[in-house]
This record gives structure tokens, sequence and C-alpha cells, in this order.
């Protein structure tokens, strides 16, 4: 199963920097930055805090440095939105299951993206146009810059929820995250059952609890 849920590592390096860090950014609007945009780089500025925080680093700080990560992650992102776009139309079918689908997907976005996050975190990102896609969706552009001189275009949904705005998608290169994942649930979904979908997610996080979450 962990072939058929990766991207490309050039994909995979991509969408862990352009989340997850952030020097000197800029928008190209003339404007006040908008609640969404202030959001955006508030939250990706207190995350560069807890990764390029030495006193985080290394091996015997591994575990509470995912914590305070996933901590600032959850703020940023609606993993419950993320997870029901991720299924499609079994999102729908198994709306009484996404309690248990849910945390086992950001699971699995966490073993695939936070080890090139915590390598790329000093990337720096450009903040471009702000495009409003509707009264509650707003999508921002901005490029990525690695330390090896390599850039990427990214775009970031948000969503306007009760509780405020929240990232529920990145596009990278024009690929999104959260089609991605749609399309390779919905292969494995033609072939097996939910409950097989989960039990395979479970033991994916098993796996990875026993290699010491590497």
């Amino acid at each position: 199963m962990e072939s058929s849920w990766m991207m490309s590592r050039k994909l995979r390096v991509s969408l862990a920097v352009l989340v997850f860090a952030i020097v000197g950014a800029f928008s190209w609007s003339v404007h006040a930055e908008s609640v969404a945009l202030e959001f955006l780089k508030t939250r990706i500025a207190s995350l560069q805090q807890v990764l390029t925080d030495q006193n985080l680093a290394g091996k015997q700080q591994f575990v509470q440095r995912r914590k305070l990560e996933r901590v600032i992650l959850e703020k940023l992102f609606d993993f419950e939105e993320m997870a029901r776009r991720a299924l499609g139309a079994h999102g729908r079918r198994y709306q009484d299951r996404m309690g248990e689908f849910t945390p086992l997907f950001v699971d699995l976005l966490e073993h695939a993206y936070m080890g090139e996050l915590e390598e790329n975190g000093d990337a720096k990102i450009q903040y471009g146009r702000e495009i409003i896609v509707g009264d509650k969706i707003v999508e921002i552009d901005t490029k990525t810059r690695l330390r090896d001189g390599s850039e990427y275009s990214v775009d970031y949904k948000l969503l306007l929820s009760p509780t405020g705005w929240h990232a529920y998608d990145v596009i990278v290169g024009g690929v999104s995250l959260v089609e991605n994942y749609r399309s390779q649930f919905d292969r494995v979904l033609r072939k097996k059952s939910f409950d097989e979908l989960l039990q395979d997610m479970r033991e994916k996080k098993a796996t990875v609890l026993l290699s010491g979450g590497h």
C-alpha cells in the first residue's frame, strides 16, 4: 500500500516545504492583507519557529518536536475537510465512518511528508495573488524556493468555517494533494471494502510506529 500512497520525492519535498516554512514573504496586492492571508502567514511562521528551534533538533527530541508540529498543523489545516475531499464520492457514502478514517489519513500524511518538512525548514516563500473563489473559499498563490535554488509554484486553498480560515488543499505545479489521494483511494476502493482500506491504513501506522516513526 505504501507505494500507492506516496508521490514522487520531488513532489513530496515541495509539498512539505511549501506548507511548513517561510522566510521574508511578500504580497503582490496593493491592498491590506486579508484575514485569510494573515492566517496562513501566522500559522506557517509558528511552525517555522519549531522547525528552526535547535533545542528541538535531533533524535532525542523527535517525539516532542512532532507533537508541537502536529498541534500547529491541526490549526493550519482542516483535516476533516481534507479527508472528506480525498475520499470524493466515497466520503459521502461512508460519512458515518469519517471519524475512523480521518485520524488514519492524518497519520498517513505525517509519515509521507514530515521528514521532508524537517529537512527543508529553511525554504523561502513569496506570496502572490489571492483569488476569491467564492464567499468562503480563497486561493493563495506562492512560489517556494529551496536552499539548492530550485523553485516551485504553489497554491493554497483555504475554506472559511465557523471556526475561521483553514487550508484544505495544496497544489504544487498543478498537482493537487487532495486529488492525488482521491485517485489513489478510489483505485483501492474499487478492489477492496472500506473496512479493508481502514485495516491497511492501521497496519501502515503500526509499521511506522515499530520502525520508530521513520
